[in-house]
């Protein structure tokens, strides 16, 4: 029997609907893993030595499915490699930024801050039990010793010095007659010195967070420039972008490697497990504390809901992280297909927005020193001046005379002052406000808004451009979208509250397990009652 076929048909050039929707299809399958992950691995992070674990695990990963992307003959593999990668970056930024509040608790001056808060706490509240059984002992402290005390205490809060706090707590102890007028003053004082070791806290949390971010520029940086001389070397871009894609999974490899050489294990508290469970191995230990991470999210969300200011940031960062992830994401394919800018030119526009963060991230800060700002303020700035940038699209659209967003020279202009932004809106205000104990169960919720949300806006992108034939009127989306937080921060965000809120949530959470491990009730009871506290 002879078979025939018809001609070959003719295949269509690719249009920019076909590029957006494989790349919206792309980013909605990776944002809908990330969350799954993240729900995973959250709460485990918590408990035993696992955050570092998985921070490493997640890193090695990821960093070899990016190595491997150049390698695979088929676009499908290439982009499941893609979402693999994606994935281990959102998973392991999770621990990565639960080691932020962390690393801020154990600095010398923090530890020493609060070790004498919680001395001064002790000494009022014995004199208010002297006090209330009446028991007089020699005289009462004069004015001048409590503004004494008060001074050295203050001055601790800037030295390392333990034994030296130590020496002068001692020395200011008398016995005295405790009065209600000498309690109020304590009180007052411990109050005024408890606000300064927070404003201490939130100021380190920002220098180390910033640091961070500005390394982690100065090394994408570094990455691109190799990148961007292979590309002018090598006349071949396909080959030349595997190659880049390939240094860049190396480049994350071999860092990961120095974080798990450098970094302390910081474990937190265990799980307890019955021996049944301990009896069949790591893999299945493993299993049951991602079995408890699920049982969590629901406790973790309610949580959240709990404390006012955390709920109302991470509503206000749904929005803010996928506005400028959407900007950063629609630039490259607004300067591929609609400037049509070569390729060299693409990655010196990927090399614009890191340096102009890196230089962000230094300047930002002492900016906000300079005004005198809290970390509220400062992002509230920070976020107004990130509108301006969709607003210049909007206008182009509405004002005849406006600039049209047509050149390579207005893209880079725009590229140069968003990167100066978003290198400086820090995530540090948000580790302020998380309780003690349960940094990646909130980080793992941050990432899932973040994460979560950041799809909606490319998905949005598509749609417009689709319906409007003009990626251009995609600009009014994004300016609703990076307005929004705006408000959401200003009247759902209060520092001082949010920061009592999470201390009480962390007290009420230790009070609870300690009280489990001294009735010495049974595992299942302690994590009903873990699933149930604050």
């Amino acid at each position: 029997m002879r078979v025939t076929f018809s001609p070959a048909p003719v295949e269509p050039a690719t249009t920019k609907k076909e590029i957006w929707a494989w790349y919206s299809y792309a980013f909605a399958s990776e944002a809908y893993v990330v969350a799954l992950t993240v729900v995973s691995i959250s709460s485990m992070a918590d408990y035993g030595p696992y955050r570092k674990k998985q921070l490493i695990f997640f890193s090695i990963v990821g960093s070899m499915a990016t190595m491997l992307i150049g390698a695979v003959p088929y676009v499908w593999m290439a982009g499941a490699l893609s979402i693999i990668a994606n994935v281990s970056f959102g998973a392991g930024i999770v621990c990565f930024n639960a080691y932020l509040p962390l690393l801020v608790r154990n600095v010398d001056r923090i530890r020493l801050g609060r070790q004498e808060l919680q001395q001064l706490e002790k000494e009022t509240e014995s004199q208010v039990a002297h006090l209330e059984q009446a028991r007089p002992t020699s005289t009462q402290p004069s004015q001048d010793s409590i503004n004494e005390r008060s001074a050295a205490i203050r001055s601790d809060l800037t030295e390392t010095s333990l034994l030296d706090s130590q020496e002068r707590l001692a020395a200011s102890q008398t016995e005295t007659v405790p009065t209600s007028e000498s309690i109020e003053q304590k009180k007052k004082l411990h109050a005024e010195l408890s606000e300064q070791l927070n404003e201490d806290k939130a100021r380190l949390m920002g220098q180390i967070s910033a640091r961070g971010f500005a390394s982690g520029y100065f090394g994408g940086i570094l990455l691109l420039l190799v990148c961007l001389y292979i590309s002018y070397r090598d006349k071949s871009s396909v080959r030349s972008l595997k190659i880049g894609i390939f240094l860049s999974g190396l480049w994350w490899f071999i860092f990961a490697a120095l974080t798990g050489v450098w970094l302390k294990q910081r474990p937190g508290r265990e799980l307890r497990l019955g021996e049944r469970d301990q009896k069949r191995g790591s893999l299945w230990i493993a299993t049951r504390y991602v079995l408890y991470s699920w049982n969590r999210v629901g406790a973790t969300i309610v949580q959240a809901r709990k404390l006012p200011s955390a709920f109302a940031f991470l509503v206000a960062w749904f929005f803010l992280s996928d506005g400028y992830t959407s900007i950063a994401n629609v630039a490259l394919l607004f300067a591929k297909t609609s400037l049509q800018l070569p390729q060299t030119q693409l990655i010196l526009l990927s090399l614009v927005v890191p340096i102009c963060a890196l230089i962000g991230t230094l300047l930002f800060p002492k900016l906000q020193r300079a005004l005198g700002f809290n970390p509220k303020q400062m992002v509230l700035l920070l976020l107004m001046m990130l509108v301006m940038v969709p607003l210049y699209g909007t206008l182009g659209l509405i004002l005849p005379f406006w600039p049209h967003l047509s050149s390579a020279a207005e893209l880079f202009t725009l590229a140069a002052y968003f990167g100066l932004l978003i290198g400086s809106v820090q995530r540090s205000m948000f580790a302020d406000l998380v309780p003690r104990g349960r940094e990646s169960e909130f980080f793992g919720l941050y990432a899932i808004t973040d994460k979560g949300s950041s799809w909606l806006g490319p998905l949005a992108v598509a749609a417009i451009t689709d319906a409007t034939h003009e990626i251009r009127h995609a600009f009014v989306f994004l300016l609703v979208l990076l307005t929004l937080p705006i408000p959401i921060i200003y009247f759902g965000v209060d520092l001082a509250q949010g920061r009592i809120d999470a201390e009480k949530a962390s007290l009420e959470l230790q009070q609870t397990l300690e009280t489990g491990m001294e009735s010495g009730q049974d595992e299942d009871e302690e994590r009903e009652r873990l699933l149930s506290s604050v």
